[in-house]
């Protein structure tokens, strides 16, 4: 938790801070500043992060109100809201000791400034981007308009846009387009915000001058407008609406007594809730009308926005929004409950009977076309009504009986209808007594099952009675097999009678059931009223079935072989637990199959053996030296036989000389090539002269190594005859001048000694030697 003697000593040192550092013409900024230090270190401590903005925040940019500004002192960090720029997105290192301004161009133009540090040696980058149809969150690349970051020896100092600058994109140091980059064309309305960031770090300041811009308007003395009303009110009972400006206003102006709202059913009393408003410097450009009371009525409505006091209404610049007035709709009705009775009924013919709407609302059509609250009626029908308020629309409908003939009934005729089907009875007469066949006194029946259905009605005027016969039709529920096998002799006995079907077989029966004895192809159609069913089957009757898996056989590597029964109509079991009629075989082994049809139980297995590959291998690729013979061995386990590049038919070969030797291993089942790189052995010389003449002639001036081989981990040192250390070095082509302390020493002898590793025959060899070396004059 904060000290309170804490928060006072940071509100007062920013205050300081200001009225020291930061003289202006405009003192807006000032304020926010002093409101910002109070917000963050006073006992709200606002969550909000736009409560927290200051000028080193997007939020917080400084309104562009004259042509030049001057910052006596640079603050540090990036504000309270870090992170504003993207990191890569941007010419620029982030943000970094930023200062932001924003203005909205009052006409098309051309935006140029000068930044002109108070420390010709401080390097100050920059970015501006347009805000016109975006906020502070959306900063990046999408919306950035011109950026320079240049700097270093030539490039610190001024900068900005000039005239004379070139692009529109300028990175870091001090190469392209250098500090200036070129004007940047503007359109009337836009917003733009500029992030100038000290990438120096120094306190020393700068001045920014706008004079630069041509025919822009940077500095804003347009009259903001309201450019936009949204969330209008629809129908009654509605009570807000939202307003959008074209450019920052103060919320401090925002009062409600600038706003009024003239239309049916006011007066009218409206409140204004600024959006994002903290404290009265904050900027927003949207406000929400709440409106009491509630729309009354439809009707045509005019909102007036009239600033009557001169600090009402300004933008960040103090001029002040032109009065405007705003007309709109409210034309949704709202639905009414009108209600005019239940449903009735008129005992005789000429009855009469008043409806009655007059409670509903002021405005009265009823079906007929009369406009009278109230309707008389003296026989049956649905009568409705159509009642208008100030508000909306209602209506209502009531039906009405008479009772003058006895009731009438017609079930239908009798029918068939499908299993899972129904049928609604209807012996409805209106109010009346029913009597059905089970008890039940609906007007309705629904029929879903066979049967006869009868029912008696009776009124006030008389007694009637009806029925019907229903039968339901059953599903077939067929299924017969797409195969059927059975022993010689056997007999085949399809049976698909079904209710109320009838039967076509393939050929020519009409029967429901049908005999079989010989092999075919045979099929059967069943139909009744309801559906179709269609069948097509085998008939397989079994003689002396034989079971044959091949005989045993040998197979490559990588080589399968499919196993296959082809015995119709029986179940199978492998070695291997599995009941396929097929199985692939992928490894050596015994495979047994037991196959039990109709009929018998068969048997039958199969020895499957696998050739091993071709492992020949002749080894790495290596060096052979003189006088040593080097053995070749190609032998592997598998019977094959051996081809050499000279015509040699042995497994193993003995070789004396370097070259490329190559053996073509051939089996049964595949050929293997493999070929060996011998090459001489590598000899790595370094030679070390006795003797060089450092005397500037451009001839052996200087002492070091001479190799074709490449040298690393290379140290030379040169010693005198007393072991006195005169010259080190890990660099093998920079040499000994002869110098100690760059004075020449005398003519004489001297000690070397030397460390460094080479590569022979792909193998690193460690050296040390050491020896004399003569230096002439």
């Amino acid at each position: 938790m904060l000290n309170p003697r804490h928060i006072l000593a940071q509100i007062l040192i920013g205050i300081e801070f200001w009225l020291t550092f930061r003289p202006r013409y405009n003192l807006l900024p000032i304020m926010k500043y002093i409101k910002f230090i109070i917000a963050v270190f006073g006992g709200c401590l606002f969550g909000q992060l736009q409560a927290q903005a200051t000028i080193q925040d997007c939020l917080g940019a400084v309104p562009v109100c004259q042509s030049v500004y001057t910052e006596s002192l640079s603050p540090s960090g990036s504000g309270n809201i870090p992170n504003e720029i993207p990191f890569g997105q941007t010419c620029t290192d982030g943000e970094s000791n930023s200062i932001w301004y924003i203005f909205t161009a009052s006409e098309d133009g051309l935006l140029g400034f000068i930044i002109t540090p108070a420390n010709a040696n401080d390097d100050y980058d920059w970015a501006l981007f347009n805000l016109t149809n975006a906020d502070c969150d959306d900063i990046g690349e999408d919306n950035l308009v011109s950026c320079n970051a240049a700097g270093g020896p030539g490039c610190h100092g001024p900068t900005g846009c000039t005239a004379a600058g070139v692009g529109n994109w300028t990175p870091g140091g001090c190469t392209g387009n250098g500090p200036f980059n070129a004007l940047v064309p503007t359109t009337a309305g836009n917003t733009y915000v500029l992030m100038v960031s000290n990438w120096t770090g120094s306190p020393n300041g700068y001045t920014i001058d706008f004079n630069e811009s041509t025919g822009l308007g940077v500095f804003d003395q347009q009259a903001p407008l309201l450019s936009e009303v949204t969330n209008l009110p629809q129908s009654c009972g509605d009570q807000t609406l939202d307003l959008h400006f074209n450019e920052y206003l103060q919320c401090g102006s925002i009062q409600s007594a600038a706003f009024s709202l003239a239309g049916p059913g006011g007066p009218y009393a409206v409140t204004v809730t600024p959006s994002g408003c903290s404290s009265p410097d904050d900027p927003t450009r949207d406000v929400r009308l709440t409106i009491s009371p509630a729309i009354q009525s439809m009707g045509t409505f005019t909102l007036t926005v009239n600033p009557i006091t001169d600090l009402q209404l300004l933008d960040l610049c103090d001029n002040q929004l032109v009065t405007t007035a705003y007309s709109f709709e409210v034309d949704v009705p709202i639905p009414e409950t009108v209600n005019i009775g239940r449903d009735t009924s008129l005992v005789c013919a000429g009855d009469e009977l008043t409806l009655d709407a007059s409670a509903a609302g002021i405005g009265f059509v009823w079906d007929d076309g009369s406009t009278n609250p109230t309707l008389v009626v003296t026989d049956e029908g649905v009568y409705s009504v159509t009642v208008t308020t100030a508000c909306g629309i209602g209506a209502d409908s009531v039906s009405v009986y008479v009772q003058v003939q006895p009731p009438v009934v017609n079930l239908g005729i009798d029918e068939m209808l499908c299993e899972g089907d129904s049928r609604l009875l209807d012996a409805d007469n209106g109010i009346a007594f029913y009597t059905w066949q089970n008890g039940s006194s609906q007007p309705t029946q629904m029929a879903t099952s066979t049967g006869t259905y009868a029912v008696t009605v009776t009124n006030g005027c008389g007694e009637v009675t009806d029925e019907v016969a229903l039968t339901f039709v059953p599903d077939l529920n067929l299924n017969l097999a797409s195969e059927y096998v059975l022993c010689a002799g056997d007999t085949l006995v399809l049976d698909v009678e079904r209710p109320f079907a009838s039967y076509q077989w393939s050929d020519g029966n009409t029967q429901p059931v049908h005999f079989y004895t010989t092999d075919g192809s045979a099929g059967v159609v069943v139909t009744t009223l309801c559906e179709t069913y269609e069948a097509m089957f085998e008939t397989i009757f079994l003689v002396d079935p034989t079971l044959d898996l091949g005989r045993d056989t040998t197979l490559c590597p990588a080589d399968s072989l499919l196993l296959s029964t082809n015995l119709p109509g029986a179940s199978f079991e492998w070695q291997d637990g599995s009941t396929n009629g097929e199985l692939i075989v992928r490894t050596p082994g015994i495979y047994r199959v037991v196959a039990t049809t109709a009929c018998n139980v068969l048997q039958d297995e199969i020895q499957v053996t696998y050739l091993l590959p071709v492992a020949t291998n002749l080894g790495r690729d290596t060096f052979l030296c003189p006088d040593t013979p080097f053995l070749l061995d190609a032998t592997t386990d598998v019977t094959a036989d051996y081809a050499w590049e000279d015509g040699s038919k042995e497994a193993q070969r003995l070789i004396f000389d370097p070259g490329l030797y190559t053996v073509v291993v051939t089996s049964p089942c595949e050929v293997f090539i493999d070929t060996l790189l011998i090459a001489p052995c590598e000899v790595c010389d370094v030679y070390m002269p006795n003797i060089f003449s450092p005397n500037a002639d451009g001839i052996n001036d200087r002492f070091f190594p001479q190799s074709d081989c490449q040298i690393a981990a290379f140290e030379m040192s040169v010693f005198s005859r007393w072991g006195e250390l005169l010259f080190v070095t890990n660099d093998p082509n920079s040499g000994w001048d002869g110098k100690k302390a760059n004075e020449y020493l005398p003519a004489g002898t001297y000690v070397w000694s030397i460390r460094y590793q080479v590569v022979e025959n792909g193998y690193p060899r460690q050296v040390q030697r050491a020896g004399d070396v003569v230096l002439l004059k």
